[in-house]
């Protein structure tokens, strides 16, 4: 059991109690929640080591239902009973023994709140994501000026975070550094909103979905703000995307993609955001431009997965700039006959991650 702290919720399975119950019981209530609890952790509820792995997830649960008004008599009984006997305190004593006097602390001020009268019941009720633009919608924004409070790092690139990516006969021909930077300050950029898609809500509750709006990146970037009719004239920008198995971290695929779903949060504009201003203007017409474009040559139609704005331009600009200072086409879905750039395939990207840690390793050891 991975232990990040003393706190209630500073190992795995007291974070996955806490995971568990602010997914579950906003959606299901308390009754259904408590029923599938028991079914979710049924291999730590019914155990016979009073570990401090059993111990963390009943401190967890019982504060957590009892923050939230929720907590049983069986629950509370139970939990007080553990922390009277400081159950799983002899793991920190053994391999934390200057932690545990804090987590003896942590342990007694939970027991006083159970021994204190539960706040009233406050469970709100699972809010499930919807669309935030529809189909054909054009949002265009402009980015933060420099007088932004953390303008310097915002919207300029000079360095990209990813490693060499591309065949030999590619990367050799393109820069590690941009000089000057790329700046998009007071900048326009523009997203076109070409669908939606669906996401499990809960990964322990089946039939409840999120639904985002997935949007394409224009190759746009310009101080001057664009009309639909300069957009029409306009390809959309990829990001390079290096899927690998949970598992093993191994490979399975390097491709671009052209389609990425956004932080609603993200689109905030104002003195507090470091987006200007936010205006859309709507075609349905360049939805279908992209989606027939996106059909052709065996494009990529996967999603990437939720970004921000910043970020947005960080991932979708910077390989695009790179490859225009290098004088090498890039498949901005506007002709058939360009590609994108080669990549590595799956194993020479493994190899070179391998490499690049082994460099690490020994630059560490000789500093």
């Amino acid at each position: 059991m991975g232990i990040y702290g003393t706190g209630i919720y500073g190992c795995d399975i007291a974070e996955d109690v806490r995971d568990f119950c602010e997914d579950v019981f906003p959606l299901l209530g308390v009754d259904e929640g408590n029923r599938l609890l028991l079914k979710e952790f049924d291999d730590i509820i019914s155990s016979d080591i009073v570990d401090n792995e059993y111990a963390s997830f009943w401190y967890a649960l019982a504060d957590w239902q009892w923050k939230h008004g929720i907590l049983s008599d069986a629950v509370k009984n139970k939990t007080a009973e553990l922390l009277r006997s400081r159950a799983g305190i002899d793991e920190w004593l053994d391999d934390c023994p200057s932690d545990a006097q804090k987590r003896i602390n942590v342990m007694d001020a939970l027991l006083s709140r159970l021994e204190s009268p539960m706040p009233e019941k406050k469970l709100k009720k699972a809010v499930l994501k919807r669309p935030k633009h529809k189909t054909g919608e054009i949002v265009i924004i402009r980015a933060c000026g420099r007088d932004y409070k953390y303008a310097e790092s915002v919207w300029a690139l000079e360095y990209g975070s990813l490693s060499d990516i591309y065949a030999p006969e590619v990367a050799e021909k393109i820069c590690e550094r941009l000089d000057p930077p790329l700046e998009a300050y007071n900048k326009y950029i523009a997203l076109l909103c070409v669908g939606t898609e669906k996401k499990p809500h809960s990964v322990y509750v089946d039939g409840y979905f999120d639904e985002f709006s997935v949007y394409a990146v224009y190759n746009y970037l310009s101080c001057e703000k664009p009309d639909l009719e300069a957009l029409k004239k306009c390809g959309f920008l990829p990001t390079y995307v290096r899927y690998a198995n949970p598992a093993t971290n191994r490979t399975e695929g390097c491709r671009w993609d052209y389609k990425t779903t956004i932080e609603y949060e993200s689109f905030r504009s104002g003195a507090m955001s470091y987006i200007s201003s936010v205006e859309k203007l709507y075609s349905i017409e360049e939805a279908e431009r992209f989606d027939s474009a996106i059909q052709k040559n065996g494009r990529s139609k996967e999603t990437v997965l939720s970004i921000d704005i910043n970020e947005l331009f960080c991932e979708f600009f910077y390989e695009k700039e790179r490859l225009d200072r290098a004088g090498i086409p890039f498949d901005d879905l506007q002709f058939d006959d360009v590609n994108g750039p080669l990549l590595l395939t799956s194993d020479e990207v493994d190899k070179k991650i391998r490499e690049e840690m082994q460099n690490e390793m020994i630059n560490s050891d000789c500093n």
